[in-house]
């Protein structure tokens, strides 16, 4: 009987419960607050880091139809959602506008973007959220270096969904910290190391590299700061000439010192090795190092010319100094006493590897040599006797045919080294060439094809000074057929200034 009680009692309180809370419909005053509705903001954005970003979102006040700009505060925010950012690094104020129209000049990658709006009379913000893939108009491409009155500019010649696009003043496009100082000298492109890509900008000043994916810059990406040396605050490098074969194994010279990396064994750029065995002092190179890997030790392996006592040397297997090169029977000259000045000297793959070198002997003739750098023996020599060879500053070697070419004003010759011929092959007319190479892409074959096809056009930097300076200059490259056929052009730029160095930025 007792549990039938307690059951009852129980049953008939928990209804009681139910009752009382029905029927308490409150006396609460509930009031309406200003809402914000976005409109004309997209789910997700590309953008390109320099370019000008914009979006003007259309805003909706619920209770405020005027929308005063002035009574309500704006705020863009992007982090950057890529897997390798670290925490502190994620967060990027773009602007506290109510429009965004900005420059992008976050890095490179995913973001999410979150737009806040506050409504400063009551404190209460709403917030939209897109998505932002930022790419970078300095993703790939040609680096161009220009001498603009005297004064460096570095341009860029930007590949952007597959279209080649030229940039003016890349550095300030991007909001580089980086601000070119004196002449310009060199722009050169590598792997400096297996873990980091080198962008390295030479002016008469100074030389530093940049990131290279946004091109920040800080003041350790000097270059004496890659170097064991002791070397002043205005020390440069006339170039760098990486190994092509090799990552992080480079060769500088400056000033007539030739400085050594291989940063793989730890090896920076430390006292000059252009010092021969068993000599004191050290020797004045002349401005070309070509360099190659030798295939049967693959050590870097390179040639220096002595410019007082006219010799050639080879630096070899990671050395802190230089050899003399071999004599060779039946050799058309000595190595050590070679009685001309070199006027011109670089590495060709052409037949398997040779050293093409100009020469000039006392009486002005010109003559070209090749040899094989790894074994030193002498393969050719002939005097070169073609029209304007003797005012010619400007040579380059197809690395498939193996023609020299040479240039002189506004011409460009073409020598056959099996002929013995020289051709025209271009005639600019007022036009001045300042740069003529054929660029030694890394990375070849069928997944680049781009590099592989471009790897055999003889590229023409030229200017016409009677131009405004800073865009009186172009750059093209011009297919090599082979028969001494004439040369087509391929790809044509124009806007930059006089230039002076080139450089492609491959991935």
């Amino acid at each position: 009987m007792t549990y039938k009680y307690i059951k009852t009692a129980l049953s008939i309180g928990l209804l009681f419960l139910v009752c009382s809370c029905g029927k308490d419909i409150g006396n609460y005053d509930y009031q309406e607050i200003n809402k914000v509705k976005f409109a004309g903001i997209d789910s997700a954005y590309f953008g390109l880091l320099g370019e000008r970003f914009q979006i003007n979102p259309k805003l909706d006040f619920t209770l405020d139809p005027a929308g005063n700009e002035a009574d309500y505060s704006y705020e863009w925010i992007a982090l950057n959602m890529g897997s390798s950012v670290l925490p502190k690094d994620q967060k990027n104020d773009l602007a506290k506008t109510r429009n965004l129209d900005i420059v992008l000049k976050v890095p490179p990658g995913p973001y999410k973007v979150y737009y806040t709006v506050t409504d400063n009379k009551t404190g209460v913000a709403y917030t939209r959220m897109f998505r932002l893939n930022v790419e970078t108009s300095i993703y790939e491409g040609w680096m161009v270096l220009n001498d603009v009155n005297g004064a460096a500019r570095l341009d860029m010649i930007s590949k952007i969904k597959d279209v080649y696009l030229p940039v003016a003043d890349i550095l300030g496009t991007t909001g580089s910290e980086l601000v070119l100082q004196g002449k310009p000298v060199d722009v050169y492109c590598y792997p400096y190391s297996r873990t980091v890509y080198g962008i390295y900008v030479s002016t008469d000043q100074r030389t530093d590299r940049v990131d290279p994916e946004t091109f920040k810059w800080k003041n350790t990406f000097n270059i004496k700061y890659e170097m064991v040396a002791n070397v002043s605050d205005n020390f440069h490098a006339d170039f760098i000439s990486g190994i092509i074969e090799e990552n992080a194994n480079s060769y500088m010279l400056a000033n007539g010192n030739v400085y050594y990396n291989y940063a793989t064994y730890q090896i920076s750029y430390g006292t000059p090795i252009n010092l021969l065995k068993g000599e004191t002092a050290p020797f004045k190179a002349a401005p070309f190092v070509p360099a190659a890997r030798d295939p049967k030790t693959l050590n870097a392996t390179a040639v220096l010319f002595d410019t007082v006592k006219k010799r050639f040397v080879k630096h070899s297997n990671n050395e802190s100094n230089c050899n003399p090169m071999l004599k060779q029977d039946n050799a058309f000259f000595d190595y050590n006493n070679v009685g001309m000045d070199l006027v011109y000297m670089d590495y060709s793959v052409f037949g398997g590897g040779d050293v093409f070198a100009v020469l000039k002997d006392p009486s002005g003739k010109i003559y070209l040599t090749k040899f094989n750098m790894f074994s030193g023996i002498q393969n050719y020599f002939s005097e070169m006797t073609g029209p304007d060879i003797a005012s010619a500053d400007k040579f380059a070697i197809s690395p498939v045919y193996g023609y020299l070419f040479y240039s002189a004003g506004g011409k460009v010759y073409e020598f056959d080294t099996s002929l013995k011929t020289t051709k025209l092959m271009l005639d600019k007319g007022a036009e001045q060439i300042s740069l003529m190479k054929f660029q030694p892409f890394r990375n070849t074959g069928n997944s680049r094809p781009y590099y592989q096809s471009r790897r055999n056009q003889l590229l023409i930097g030229s200017y016409n000074p009677a131009l405004p300076a800073g865009k009186n200059g172009k750059m093209e490259l011009y297919v090599v057929p082979g028969l001494n056929a004439a040369l087509t052009l391929g790809e044509s730029y124009e806007g930059f200034g006089k230039i002076v160095s080139v450089s492609y930025r491959e991935r």
